[in-house]
């Protein structure tokens, strides 16, 4: 009987492990799901500009074959931001956006007639109840990034986890800290707009396509049930452990022994995944999500917590990639994170906000010791060695947590104040002592 037991277990086990493998196969080398946007004429397609917003620019949608053809005057106003934009609305009959949150890639086929030194704004925009109005267009989060040389690069292939959230939204917003990444549960509109820094003048942007693709289930919704059956399997392993313990008690400890380091191995694995959420998989420090619980305390009551926080900006690290291509940009991010880490104290938390721009989070530390630290940390990139002997350097805005300040106002600030050292010729820092509810948005 025991034998047969044993066999049925282990025929058992087998299959679960050719199931396993054929679960991850089918994820990572199995069809996708794919969205297309531009060949079907269900999808009702609009057509924006910045009239909307007090300005002055025209924006035409034409149909030329199987391509969207806009058509863009961008005219000089009051208002800071022109663009002309086309969107499509992805909303169903009940009034809900798609979820492609299993959808990891954008294939973008759009370029302009002739090229332009800007680039192309890409935009999902998603709804989430917690922060969203129905109502307001505005209170919509906008995952976007901007594609230069569309020219040479056609068709720009994007990567869903790149796309950023603007800083000035979530500011505007006061978006709290566990709502500051990419989101694409409920996306309600996908958009093709002119640049950020698009000039006075008339343009053509052609748009022939846009390819979403994505798996029929995510990898960490896979990962978790893959973990729950064989977590499953080994507390059933367990009970038939005790089970066998009572009549085999001379076994007893070298079973015991087994069942603590598979234990200790599983919270290990548990750790090590933890690890892997919170950590930038390039440099190593802290992502915006590692930071988070800086800003979780509760900073209502009468005492505010002596915090300082430093945004750092690497000078024009774009040229860096533009000439010497990404790998070298990245390890110039390596090296910048280290150098950061080199020259901080072990409290103070580093993190990578995005792109090429840091956070320093320092407690118990006033605004004075903070631009100390600052501009120490500006020598020392300065002086740093870097790969293919660059000269690098950084700017730099400080910013301390004051009185009943919350922290999208005190993100706001410091990052105001980075923008100030970016706007005073860079490699510089500057501070801000004022609170602010509203910033503009960062220009690199």
């Amino acid at each position: 009987m025991t034998i047969q037991h044993d066999i049925l277990k282990a025929r058992l086990l087998g299959l679960l492990i050719v199931v396993t493998l054929i679960a991850l196969a089918f994820q990572n080398f199995g069809p996708e799901k794919l969205l297309v946007l531009g060949q079907d004429d269900s999808i009702h397609v609009e057509v924006i500009d910045d009239r909307n917003n007090g300005g002055n620019s025209i924006a035409s949608l034409k149909r030329d074959g199987e391509s969207f053809i806009l058509n863009c005057e961008i005219i000089p106003s009051d208002y800071q931001w022109p663009y002309c934009e086309i969107s499509f609305i992805l909303i169903d009959a009940k009034g809900r956006g798609i979820d492609l949150s299993n959808h990891h890639q954008a294939t973008v086929w759009a370029r302009y007639s002739t090229p332009q030194d800007f680039g192309v704004r890409f935009q999902l925009v998603n709804f989430n109840k917690a922060y969203s109005n129905v109502k307001d267009s505005n209170t919509l989060k906008y995952n976007a990034i901007e594609l230069f040389n569309t020219h040479e690069r056609y068709p720009q292939i994007v990567q869903l986890h790149h796309m950023q959230v603007p800083t000035w939204w979530l500011s505007q917003g006061r978006i709290p800290p566990d709502y500051w990444g990419p989101e694409f549960n409920e996306v309600r509109g996908v958009q093709i707009s002119t640049g950020e820094h698009v000039k006075p003048g008339v343009y053509q942007l052609i748009i022939d396509r846009v390819e979403i693709s994505g798996k029929y289930i995510s990898d960490r919704t896979l990962y978790f049930s893959l973990l729950c059956v064989w977590t499953l399997l080994a507390l059933a392993y367990f009970v038939d452990t005790l089970r066998k313990a009572k009549r085999e008690l001379h076994n007893n400890q070298q079973r015991q022994k087994q069942l603590e380091a598979l234990n200790t191995l599983l919270n290990q694995e548990h750790q090590q995944l933890e690890e892997r959420l919170t950590r930038d998989p390039l440099t190593g420090v802290l992502n915006r999500d590692g930071l988070a619980p800086v800003f979780n305390q509760n900073f209502s009551g009468d005492t505010t917590p002596m915090l300082s926080l430093i945004f750092i900006d690497i000078d024009h690290f774009k040229n860096i990639n533009d000439t010497y291509g990404h790998n070298v940009g990245d390890q110039v991010l390596l090296a910048f994170s280290q150098a950061l880490s080199e020259n901080t104290r072990t409290q103070d938390l580093i993190a990578r906000w995005g792109g090429e721009e840091f956070v320093l989070a320092c407690p118990d530390t006033t605004i004075e010791n903070a631009v100390g630290l600052a501009e120490k940390l500006r020598r020392c990139i300065e002086e740093n060695d870097w790969p293919k002997a660059l000269r690098v350097t950084a700017s730099f805005g400080v910013a301390q947590m004051q009185k009943n300040e919350s922290p999208t106002d005190f993100i706001a600030r410091a990052d105001r104040a980075l923008y100030v050292a970016k706007a005073q010729g860079r490699n510089c820092v500057r501070t801000s002592n004022q609170s602010t509810s509203n910033t503009s948005p960062n220009t690199n």
